[in-house]
């Protein structure tokens, strides 16, 4: 399977970080990622070029890993600043590969790619994470044995809920929805309005509407490479979301390939009521990883299984719902930014020759 690189890929929540380092393996590249005493992230192949074993086997001197093997020492950059036993040209030679990587809004974006490609501006947002004045959040991790974009599909898919989590959405129907899907540059939109949504008695008394019918929105916006911001939210008949008294709730699912066939699942849950609610916040992530983790986790990875070797849902020719729309959308413009980047690949080494 041929990944995107030059794209922002999701490689931790930044406070995984306060551990010495962190290593992980994304689209098939081993990568130990670790914070400099200045603040900055650094980003390093996680294989020592000498005997090709794991740098995060080894420790941090200051700014720098020492492998553990046999002491050889790179900085941030990937250079080789300690070559015990040996003369400094050993040195130059024993480089190993660096990466961009940026933190924004509490998670670390990692580039796979040419760094000179590298465009910063092109980071998705996702504000409330870091916006804590009016959210407070949770945020967890899940390893899905599936393919990243079938994890992406299940998302897009808003209809799922009802059947796969039917206690989400108690008292509601999809039929009685509003279901819009439009693309938007690298942008995936699958808009969903819930007319007369009922919400009950708890959430009623939590955030003190006026009647248990409101109105509502679930709008998904998927992004290349595949992350995921879910805007969820709330509100009295006549009012917006943008009044006071909306229960605002925006969701993060940030999924990033470990292999073809498993995913790293960076998840966050958002809120603009009960901030300082402890209790809340803990309940809150304990259920969407029960979620994640018991329902669409194996029904993903059943799938998976089902499709043995391969990686594209839509080779086998499957049965097209109106709320695949999203998903396919999605799904096609993955293919199209892979071919754009594999033709341009090919043209730079022609010109090479």
């Amino acid at each position: 399977m041929t990944f995107l690189r030059n794209t922002w890929y999701v490689a931790g929540h930044a406070q995984e970080l306060s551990e010495e380092m962190v290593s992980r393996k994304i689209c098939n590249e081993q990568i130990v990622l670790f914070r400099k005493a200045d603040g900055q992230v650094a980003a390093l192949e996680d294989r020592c070029p000498h005997r090709f074993v794991p740098l995060s086997m080894g420790k941090r001197v200051g700014d720098s890993l020492q492998c553990g093997y046999h002491g050889l020492r790179f900085d941030g950059t990937g250079a080789c600043v300690e070559a015990p036993n040996d003369n400094d040209s050993q040195k130059a030679r024993a480089c190993i590969k660096a990466y961009r990587v940026v933190e924004r809004d509490t998670l670390l974006w990692l580039w796979l790619g040419d760094a000179a490609l590298a465009d910063e501006s092109r980071i998705p947002a996702f504000e409330f994470l870091s916006n804590t004045d009016k959210f407070t959040s949770c945020r967890g991790y899940s390893h899905i044995k599936a393919n990243q974009q079938l994890i992406a599909d299940n998302l897009l898919d808003l209809s799922h809920i009802h059947y796969l989590h039917p206690h989400i959405h108690q008292g509601s129907n999809f039929s009685d929805f509003t279901n819009k899907v439009r693309r938007d540059g690298d942008n995936i939109w699958s808009m969903l309005w819930r007319h007369h949504y009922h919400v009950d008695d708890q959430r009623k008394a939590m955030i003190g509407f006026a009647s248990s019918d409101v109105e509502g929105q679930g709008h998904a916006r998927w992004t290349v490479p595949g992350v995921l911001l879910v805007q969820t939210a709330f509100w009295d008949h006549g009012k917006s979301i943008d009044e006071p008294g909306a229960m605002d709730t925006p969701n993060a699912h940030l999924l990033t390939p470990e292999t073809e066939y498993s995913t790293h699942y960076f998840w966050a849950s958002g809120r603009n009521f009960m901030l300082d609610n402890e209790e809340m916040t803990a309940g809150t992530a304990a259920m969407m990883k029960m979620v994640f983790e018991t329902q669409d986790g194996p029904m993903c990875e059943a799938q998976q299984v089902n499709m043995g070797l391969s990686t594209d849902f839509l080779d086998h020719r499957p049965l097209i719902l109106q709320a695949d729309a999203a998903g396919v959308m999605a799904r096609r413009l993955m293919k199209q930014r892979i071919q754009e980047e594999t033709a341009y690949d090919s043209a730079g080494a022609a010109a090479a020759e």
